[in-house]
């Protein structure tokens, strides 16, 4: 999780499965409750959030964020049969009612992308894979291979952005596009399988994996907090749920059998 910041928020202290379980217990609501405004108060929940954890997101990740918006409601919108139709883009025709849908779908997506952000930028790698290993009895080598991925994310990142440099400083052009391309994936991968042997020969010399179990220096335990925001959490759902079903708002619910 490169995105990851130090922080002395609410969110910064839950368990990282605490909030894994939340953000995909707002995931089943949207799909059981899959009308606009359900969606829509998910999306202002994710803005809210982010609003008040501030995390520290690059640029280019919120103009990826707006691309797949964009780019999820005009799909849909366009592959839209029937309805009411208010504009023609050369061979598509848009209808009212696919706009409608592209646009509710690209919420829905919108909201997911916000809770995995804050999950991303508040949850410490080393937490989740030690909380994997003590909640959830994963095998503590798989736990700290889930850590090592996470870490060499950002690694691999900086080494890219070194090689880039590097050939700009000697003026290397490449022959080609598979040519230019090779030329990065080469050297990019040498020292990515470098990294991962030399990690690999650090871990063995220590001894890592010999123990069925380990201790930890900082174990990650569930605390009195979990529970309460979880409570709090699943216990707004619910208000949501119920207040839009009063106003008549709330919409259909999913189907789940003919």
């Amino acid at each position: 999780m490169a995105l990851y910041f130090e922080g002395g928020t609410f969110l910064h202290k839950l368990n990282p499965l605490v909030k894994l379980a939340m953000s995909f217990a707002a995931i089943v609501h949207m799909i059981l409750f899959p009308s606009f405004l359900p969606v829509a108060v998910h999306v202002v929940t994710g803005i809210v959030l982010l609003a008040y954890v501030r995390p520290r997101l690059p640029r280019a990740l919120w103009v990826a964020v707006f691309t797949l918006f964009v780019g999820h409601a005009w799909v849909n919108a366009a592959l839209y049969r029937g309805g009411t139709p208010i504009a023609t883009l050369g061979p598509v025709v848009l209808a009212w009612e696919g706009v409608m849908l592209g646009f509710k779908l690209a919420l829905r997506v919108l909201a997911i992308v916000f809770y995995s952000l804050l999950a991303a930028a508040t949850t410490n790698p080393r937490d989740l894979a030690v909380s994997l290993a003590n909640q959830l009895g994963v095998d503590y080598r798989y736990a700290y291979a889930t850590h090592v991925t996470f870490r060499m994310a950002p690694l691999v990142k900086r080494d890219l952005e070194n090689i880039l440099l590097s050939r700009k400083m000697r003026g290397y052009r490449g022959g080609g596009l598979i040519g230019r391309i090779v030329s990065v994936i080469a050297p990019l991968m040498a020292l990515v399988v470098k990294r991962s042997i030399t990690m690999s020969l650090s871990m063995e010399s220590r001894g890592f994996g010999a123990y069925k179990e380990r201790t930890y220096y900082k174990p990650v335990k569930v605390k009195k907090i979990d529970y309460v925001v979880a409570s709090l959490f699943l216990v707004y759902l619910f208000a949501i749920t119920i207040t839009l079903h009063m106003l008549g708002l709330l919409g259909p619910m999913l189907q789940l059998t003919d």
